[in-house]
């Protein structure tokens, strides 16, 4: 194998980083086995030995081990399994290297250690996940922790220490939105993708010990926010009066923590008239109603709090958030105080009330919730703000959008098997009654004109059970895999117009339909990912290329032990699509791949759907509208080069009576 001429620069930097007592925390070693083993004339058992003492000492402090292998790596034809190369290893001899993944079965399975991080840094490295039967039937009996990170995928190589270097630089400028700890999870793989081109960054998490004191954390976060911990003031307010106050009187600084009331002191002090003159007077008045609003905030805080305490939750105050129209920085490490603080202090335009913005967040939290009795006490809170108008216009909106999405028209073309349907069957949803109607549609042709025109008949006979003031605009269209991908439904024309210009299609995938599966277990599935998903901070979106697709049986093993546990990127448009949406289909809730005829570069994508990501699937619908129009004219991609398929929850309780 090559020189890696940057081997050692990076393992020094990485121990470096880990051992800092702000950072990784971790307890440096020396001696022939320390923390960090660098040398040209290793053997196998001196690594296994280095690890076996590391080990003793986690056992013997109850502590996480965390163990880093940088180098060489190869895995043996027809396997997957990681082997370490040392000194004198060789390719085509596995007994010369070490088994990467039953080195950490072994670390793990270990009495007294707490939890194991792993990071692997080797070309092929994916394959370093060890069996998870060989640890469920170890010595702990599976009541263990293990975090993997990986460089690149089991077939691909790694190159120039990508990992460690974009790891090293992340820890020390720490990663927004993870709190005050860095872990293995979605986040972080996230920060590092977007970092590191040309390798698939993986990561493998098992955890199966009830008793763990606390979660597998990898370094202290620099980015969190030590200012405001211990206080009533979050990251965005504490940086804009930081910034206020900075301008106003250099020398000044903020006392630290915030409570509640220093703050209303502070509030009380910079209205004095002694402090007008006490520096720039033109600042004077940004902090003088910086503060006021931060008193306001936490008082509105401490309002929704008492008022919704019954049905307060972190689902409800991000549904509210994205009803409301706040974006998903919005959210923090503090949900309610950050998304208030934030809606009063980032999202107020110049031309409008200061105070719309959380009204309309307030307005959004009491729709969302349900809670009548709510809706008196919070408009007093808006007449005392004085957007009472803006308040009672937001709930009469959230409440008109609320209905509007609950009416769906669904559209089945189950019965195309290898082609295109006979018959099309529709349900209408939301329109009342204690069961959805449910029409069936002859097509004229088994083609693509004839499901047109039964699609069309299915929204005449939708239109026609409802009352003149409804219109319906949401139709999901089921279709088996080998349409989804040859077929945009939204193009489909229905009365002289494309589906799509009038209501906001959405694609399902009629599987999860299908009465003569068991679908119960993979519809549940999909629940935990959506409801994992909902907690990410990065794009949840797990992208795999053309490397991962060639070896389908090994693809197929990732889908089976849960690898891609999340929305899944297609990050180019493969030959055989309809075969690779089947496979997928089963495991990924929502999919993502580049439209046909798009650029080939596959660079374009991921930072779109990055982009874009907390807009979906509702913003593909605009999307496609304004492809089709002349704003598209000289655009080389956009969203509507984006095709999805999107499993959501209310897709998922319509798919209930199905399993």
């Amino acid at each position: 194998m090559p020189t890696l001429s940057r081997l050692e620069e990076a393992a020094r930097e990485l121990h470096t980083v880990l051992t800092d007592t702000s950072l990784g925390a971790c307890v440096p070693r020396t001696g022939e086995y320390g923390s960090l083993v660098v040398s040209d004339s290793l053997e196998p058992e001196d690594v296994r030995k280095a690890v076996r003492e590391a080990v003793r000492l986690a056992r013997e402090d109850n502590a996480v081990l965390v163990l880093a292998l940088l180098g060489h790596g190869f895995t043996s034809p027809q396997q997957t399994d990681l082997r370490f190369m040392v000194a004198g290893s060789s390719a085509d001899s596995p007994i010369s290297a070490v088994d990467v993944g039953g080195l950490l079965a072994e670390a793990v399975d270990e009495a007294g250690v707490e939890g194991v991080i792993a990071l692997i840094d080797t070309c092929y490295s994916g394959g370093a996940m060890p069996d998870t039967g060989r640890i469920a039937g170890g010595v702990r009996s599976g009541q263990a922790r293990l975090s993997v990170l990986t460089a690149a995928a089991a077939d691909q190589q790694a190159r120039g220490m990508r990992l460690t270097r974009a790891l090293v630089r992340l820890l020390r400028e720490g990663l927004a939105g993870a709190g005050a700890k860095v872990r293995v999870d979605g986040l972080l793989t996230g920060g590092l993708r977007e970092r590191i081109v040309g390798q698939v960054i993986g990561r493998f998490e098992y955890d199966n010990d009830p008793f763990a004191q606390e979660d597998l954390w990898l370094a202290r976060n620099v980015r969190f926010a030590p200012g405001a911990t211990g206080g009533v003031v979050g990251p965005v307010g504490w940086q804009a009066l930081e910034e206020a106050v900075t301008m106003w009187q250099a020398e000044k600084c903020l006392p630290a923590p915030l409570t509640r009331p220093v703050l209303e002191d502070l509030y009380g002090f910079v209205r004095q008239p002694e402090a007008v003159d006490a520096g720039d007077r033109s600042w004077h008045g940004r902090v003088t109603q910086l503060v006021g609003t931060l008193v306001e905030c936490v008082r509105t805080v401490t309002l929704l709090n008492n008022v919704l305490a019954e049905v307060m939750s972190s689902d409800l105050l991000r549904t509210a958030r994205q009803v409301s129209g706040l974006p998903h920085e919005a959210e923090g490490a503090e949900l309610l105080r950050d998304l208030v603080e934030y809606a009063a202090v980032r999202a107020p335009r110049e031309d409008e009330h200061p105070w719309r913005a959380p009204a309309r967040f307030v307005a959004a939290l009491v729709q969302t919730s349900g809670s009548d009795t709510a809706v008196a006490r919070l408009r007093e809170w808006a007449r005392d703000l004085g957007v009472v108008t803006e308040f009672n216009d937001a709930v009469a909106e959230f409440t008109r959008k609320r209905q509007q999405d609950e009416l769906r028209l669904v559209v089945s073309l189950a019965g195309a098997l290898t082609d295109w349907p006979e018959e099309v069957e529709a349900w209408l949803l939301g329109a009342g009654g204690r069961l959805p109607a449910h029409e069936r549609f002859l097509c004229e042709t088994a083609d693509r004109i004839g499901t047109s025109r039964a699609i069309g008949a299915a929204l005449a006979w939708a239109r026609g059970l409802l009352p003149a003031t409804r219109q319906l605009e949401n139709v999901d269209v089921a279709a088996p895999a080998h349409l989804i991908a040859s077929w945009q439904p939204e193009e489909a024309p229905v009365d002289r117009r494309l589906l799509g210009v009038n209501h906001d299609v959405v694609v399902r995938w009629s599987g999860r339909m299908d009465p003569l599966n068991e679908n119960a277990e993979m519809n549940d599935a999909a629940r935990k990912a959506l409801r994992h998903m909902v907690g990410c901070v990065s794009t949840p979106v797990e992208w795999i290329g053309a490397s991962v697709l060639n070896d389908r049986q090994a693809f197929e093993r990732d889908l089976m032990t849960g690898r891609y546990d999340t929305a899944v990127g297609i990050d180019h448009h493969p030959d055989a699509l309809p075969d690779v949406l089947e496979q997928l289909l089963p495991y990924a809730p929502v999919i993502l791949w580049p439209r046909p005829g798009s650029p080939p570069d596959r660079g374009w994508l991921r930072p779109l759907v990055h982009r874009h990501w907390h807009t979906l699937p509702e913003g593909l619908a605009l999307a496609y509208r304004k492809r089709w129009s002349r704003e598209h004219d000289g655009c080389v991609t956009c969203l509507g080069d984006v095709r999805t398929v999107w499993h959501d929850e209310a897709w998922l309780e319509f798919c209930r009576p199905f399993e």
